[in-house]
């Protein structure tokens, strides 16, 4: 059995190779929540939470009919499959599921990602390889069909994995001299994403080792629109350096190895394990600044929310890009944590939604015929006779 999340939650039977159908969003919920949770033991309110909202049941008994239900589907695979085994964990203090890590394709995932980047430096065609294989396992966007603040909290977190695998994918091909295999897949990162900025990055290299400068030029004055439009800023140091290497030709461009160098060091891992309830991450600390007696004016930029941010620099004065990048990060953070804070405002909105309109359908009664319709009814029978 195999359990999956990279796309819509859900259980698959290798064995007869067909997906395992669920009976219900609520246990597609308790399923995701479970898998995000991997390793640990999730307790009951916490789960009654994420099954049902604000409208938790009083009783236990719910949310033990609802593991029930999904216990005995997995261990009717598991017994088909000739393995059975007890997959969920029950404890006095919640559930947990039981599985290897290869059954779980976020898992399996992760790991993969993580293989390839130990042999990036030393082998970026393998490194390539690897990274394709481990982006194939997703079906679609992060746990569909599982609400919840658990299940929002691990969606955003695996997506920003997966852009991390593709940076480093990128990198990787790069390094590996395949810039022209890249170029159509960027384009369409850079449209799809536009807020990317190191894919910008990438596709500018990209196209200008394929004697492409003019179109290479063309990328960074769409990122810096994108950015002005969006966000109100212009592109990160990092993305208006590599455009001054391009107009003068830089020969480091040209260096499989030093044309990927980014201030940020590359993409780090994202562990799925560690998502906490709230998942806003952490703001790093802009690097100390060194200012001049007389500070330089404030611009402020604002943040979807109305969030305000000040950035260093003016229409008078010079923007230190150190402090700057600080800024970018800490607004990145924001938009992040916003995002998520919608996800799972919307997840929540839907949810209720749903239990009114199955209280709405229950609790109406048969439309009874009114009164004085029957005595028209009587008085048309009586008339008729």
């Amino acid at each position: 059995m195999k359990f999956r999340v990279l796309g819509p939650t859900e259980l698959y039977d290798n064995v007869h190779q067909r997906r395992v159908p669920l009976n219900s969003h609520k246990q597609r919920t308790l399923l995701g929540a479970l898998i995000v949770k991997y390793g640990s033991i999730v307790s009951t309110e916490k789960l009654g939470e994420e099954v049902w909202g604000e409208l938790t049941p009083r009783s236990a008994n719910a949310l033990q009919a609802q593991v029930y239900r999904l216990r005995r589907l997995m261990d009717r695979v598991d017994q088909e499959g000739g393995q059975p085994q007890q997959r969920l964990i029950t404890r006095d203090s919640g559930y947990g599921l039981r599985a290897d890590p290869e059954q779980i394709d976020s898992e399996l995932f992760m790991q993969t990602v993580d293989r390839a980047r130990r042999c990036a430096d030393k082998d970026p065609v393998l490194a390539e390889k690897t990274l394709r294989s481990a982006l194939r396992l997703w079906r679609g966007t992060a746990l569909q069909g599982s609400r919840g603040p658990i299940c929002a909290a691990g969606a955003t977190m695996l997506e920003e994995s997966r852009f991390s695998a593709l940076e480093l994918l990128y990198d990787v091909s790069l390094r590996a001299r395949m810039h022209q295999n890249v170029i159509a897949e960027l384009e369409e990162l850079t449209i799809s994403h536009p807020l990317r900025e190191r894919f910008y990055d990438q596709l500018m290299v990209a196209l200008y080792r394929s004697g492409h400068q003019a179109q290479a030029l063309g990328v960074y004055e769409r990122a810096r629109r994108h950015l002005a439009d969006a966000l109100g800023i212009n592109p990160v140091p990092a993305l208006s350096k590599r455009m001054q290497q391009i107009l003068s030709h830089a020969p480091e461009l040209l260096d499989p190895q030093a044309a990927t160098a980014t201030e940020g060091g590359g993409p780090q891992r994202v562990a799925l394990r560690s998502v906490p309830q709230s998942p806003a991450p952490a703001v790093p600390p802009a690097p100390p600044v060194r200012r001049p007696p007389a500070a330089p004016a404030q611009r402020s930029v604002r943040a979807p929310g109305g969030t305000p941010v000040t950035a260093p620099g003016g229409a008078g004065g010079q923007t230190d890009p150190a402090a700057l990048g600080g800024e970018l990060r800490q607004l990145r953070s924001l938009v992040q944590k916003l995002t998520t804070q919608q996800q799972a405002l919307v997840s929540t909105v839907r949810h209720l939604s749903d239990q009114l309109e199955e209280a709405l359908k229950a609790a109406e009664p048969p439309s009874p015929v009114p009164a004085a319709v029957g005595s028209q009814r009587r008085a048309a029978v009586l008339q008729h006779d």
